[in-house]
Parts: structure tokens; C-alpha cells; sequence
């Protein structure tokens, strides 16, 4: 979604956690309450997972467009002066006197600051994730300090591309676990069992994945 906004010359401006959605009603056998996702949106009784995102693909969305800055490319580089939205650790916001910052470089630094906190390293409300160090060597370049060494976003998406090809099926179907964490007995077995029979009956380990075309 980012590298589309950025090929037609659209910086998003807060590319905080937030502001990255996702529609899973597909999952659940009632749609959740948005006061409490526990809860059915009726209130009656609590929600019931009836389906993974496997075999029932979900949708993502990145919302909030309220600093979305329109950048034509002849009027390269594209700044503006700081600080703009939620992220503010961005390096170059603490920089002497403040100067414009190039506003993709941003993204591209808020992206990968998201993926760094709430799946590889973690925060205090959020622990790390297993299986998402693959990302690490291609999160660091995205949060490079010097804004001049981040990747675009189009270079973001091949590398990524790259990486995902690089997986085996065992570690594309793992669990969603926090590190630390592991599946035992009767779990441990349901989740092989499961993703046994999507291996036999055709369900790709990333649905709807289709790599990037360069």
C-alpha cells in the first residue's frame, strides 16, 4: 500500500501502528464489537474463531490520510519541516535547528520503526514476535539514522519479495507466537495437523501473496 502511494507521488505522513488496519470480520463466526473485540457485536456472548487467515485471506488497510502530502516529481527532493505525526523518534526530527526533512524517507523510516517495535524487538505493551528476524538486516536499512541510506519503498517491497522466497514452508506456517512461547501437547498437534491438510488440499502458507514484478 505504501509503495503504491509513493509510485503516484503520495507521501502518507503518519505511518504510525494505528493506522494500520485490518478487516478479519471473514474470521469470526459473529463480527466483533469495536468497544470489545471479545464480544460479539450484539453483546450476547463472546466471539468464536470459526477460520484462520489461511484459508480466509483478510484485508489490510493503511487509513488516516489527514498529513498525506501530494510530492510532484519535479519538484524533487520533497521536504517539510518537522515534527509531523505520531512516530517522533524519527532521527532526523532531532536534528540542530530542525531543517526539512525529505518526507518518503519518513515513511519509509515509520514503516520499518512499526515492524521493528511490535514484531522483532517489541515494547513494553507488546513483546516480540518468533519468526520475524528475516526482516531484521532489511528493518535496520529502513531506520538507518541518515535518511540519504534508507531504501525506497519500491526497493522495500523487492527485497522483501526476496526474503519471503527464501523461506521454507515449515518456518511460512509456523505459529504467531511470542518469543518465549511455545505450542505444547495437544495444541502442538492440532496446529501440525491443520496446516497438514492445507498442504494437502492446495492452500498457499501466504494467501493472495503474489511477488512483485521488476
Amino acid at each position: 500500500g505504501l509503495e503504491f502511494m509513493h509510485a503516484n507521488n503520495v507521501a502518507h505522513g503518519d505511518c504510525k501502528w494505528d493506522n494500520f488496519m485490518a478487516d478479519a470480520v471473514s474470521l469470526f463466526s459473529s463480527p466483533p464489537h469495536p468497544a470489545d473485540t471479545f464480544m460479539r457485536r450484539d453483546l450476547r456472548s463472546p466471539v468464536s474463531v470459526t477460520g484462520s487467515r489461511t484459508r480466509k485471506p483478510i484485508r489490510y488497510f493503511i487509513i488516516d490520510f489527514n498529513l498525506s502530502m501530494f510530492c510532484p516529481p519535479q519538484n524533487a527532493p520533497h521536504l517539510r519541516h518537522p515534527p509531523w505525526g505520531g512516530d517522533k523518534s524519527v532521527p532526523e526530527f532531532s536534528l540542530p535547528g530542525t531543517p526539512p526533512c525529505e518526507v518518503y524517507a519518513v515513511d519509509i523510516y515509520c514503516m520499518g520503526n512499526f515492524i521493528r517495535k511490535f514484531f522483532i524487538e517489541g515494547v513494553s505493551y507488546s513483546k516480540p514476535k518468533q519468526g520475524f528476524d528475516f526482516m531484521r538486516e532489511l528493518v535496520n536499512d529502513m531506520t538507518n539514522p541518515n535518511p540519504l541510506k534508507r531504501p525506497s519503498m519500491t526497493e522495500v517491497v523487492s527485497r522483501f519479495d526476496v526474503l519471503i522466497q527464501g523461506l521454507d514452508d515449515k518456518a511460512l506456517r509456523s505459529p504467531y507466537l511470542e518469543v518465549g512461547k511455545e505450542l505444547r501437547g495437544m495444541d502442538l498437534w492440532k496446529h501440525r495437523f491443520k496446516h497438514w491438510i492445507y498442504r494437502l488440499r492446495g492452500f498457499p502458507a501466504i494467501p493472495g501473496y503474489v511477488p512483485s514484478r521488476r
